[in-house]
């Protein structure tokens, strides 16, 4: 089953750069009064998408590329977009990734710093004597087009990476998605990305050689990797200070073992007032609800999928009153009663409507045309 890593940002949090929708607008090919109202549809504006300093939520990202994917129906722009996205799209931090002294200390700092690659997935790393598996484990608990998208994107963009890295002779040998899609739709995966692919798996998963892992990188140089993780290091800080506070709570409310803490006990635990944690709050556009609110939605996917626990002893572990009015949030998440969402997603993530094939197509949901 796929764990879901659940992160701290929310998918409200402007966090994240614009250098993928900007491959995103490039490939889709919209101009003009397109381009402005795909952005405006999505509370972003044309005259500053490309600005550097400009960032958007994961929601807003998540909306431009579902409508791109849609109108043109042609579900692999959204994979086609991660092949656009080489280490040099992500500044500084490529560079980083680039001089590091192996894959596995650039899968590392990935990790640590993978707010500044857009990464919505925790990269963990296994060798398995001449294979080694590089998992994509989810850190937002999307559903339905919102995951099918994103994890063609990510799949696509950490192959590119990898090859960027590694040099022109890497190649995967196998490909593993966590997507329901039809037999006939692997080839088309397959085909797109050069690499052998499954669908229906229990897992997102890259496998390649192991002697990639440890051996130098092509391009390691410790001095060159040392300044610019150092200032990776900086902008990270800087952009994580906006959200410091709804940070340390996401992570506190996160790590309950047993229940959720009530505010008095949050603020109690950062040495605030109950008032001045809802005055700093309100300074940064959030609330405890606000947040109490993604954590337990994050930690009822989380356990549904995860776990073995009954409604009932998520309800309590969540903190609700009684499991009634856990059942009604749940449902008005996902619009999908617990356990019939455990039913549906607890083996594969079915997360590609059937609405999306094309008429006449063949192949199954991921066949499609280019305009």
């Amino acid at each position: 089953m796929v764990s879901v890593q659940a992160s701290p940002i929310t998918p409200e949090d402007r966090v994240f750069s614009t250098v993928e929708l900007q491959a995103l607008v490039a490939i889709h090919g919209t101009e003009g009064a397109s381009v402005a109202q795909l952005l405006a549809n999505n509370g972003l504006q044309a005259d500053t998408f490309e600005d550097p300093a400009t960032r958007l939520s994961l929601n807003q990202w998540l909306g431009a590329l579902s409508s791109c994917c849609h109108e043109r129906q042609d579900p692999l722009l959204a994979l086609r977009v991660g092949q656009q996205m080489h280490l040099t799209a992500y500044g500084m931090l490529g560079l980083t990734l680039l001089s590091s002294a192996s894959l596995r200390d650039a899968l590392d700092i990935a990790n640590h710093l993978g707010l500044l690659a857009n990464l919505k997935h925790q990269l963990h790393l296994e060798v398995d004597g001449d294979v080694a598996h590089l998992y994509l484990r989810e850190h937002f608990a999307l559903l339905g087009t919102d995951k099918y998208f994103s994890t063609l994107l990510e799949s696509a963009k950490i192959l590119t990476l990898l090859g960027d890295m590694l040099g022109h002779g890497f190649k995967a040998h196998a490909l593993r998605l966590n997507l329901n899609t039809e037999a006939g739709d692997v080839h088309a995966v397959s085909q797109a990305l050069g690499v052998p692919a499954q669908v229906n798996c229990l897992d997102n998963c890259i496998s390649f050689s192991s002697h990639y892992v440890d051996q130098p990188l092509p391009q390691s140089h410790a001095m060159t990797h040392q300044s610019c993780k150092a200032l990776c290091s900086a902008q990270l800080r800087e952009l994580s200070q906006r959200y410091d506070l709804c940070y340390q709570i996401h992570k506190m409310l996160l790590a309950s073992p047993s229940r959720i803490p009530p505010l008095p006990e949050v603020a109690s635990r950062l040495h605030l007032s109950p008032r001045t944690l809802r005055r700093k709050l309100e300074a940064v556009g959030s609330s405890y609800n606000m947040i109490l609110e993604d954590v337990r939605k994050k930690l009822a996917i989380r356990y549904l999928l995860d776990t073995p626990l009954t409604t009932e002893a998520i309800s309590e572990k969540l903190s609700y009153s009684d499991a009634a009015n856990f059942r009604h949030a749940f449902k008005r998440w996902t619009g999908t009663a617990p356990r019939a969402f455990r039913s549906l997603n607890r083996e594969i993530d079915r997360s590609m409507p059937p609405a999306f094939t094309l008429p006449g197509a063949t192949g199954g949901a991921l066949a499609h045309t280019h305009a």
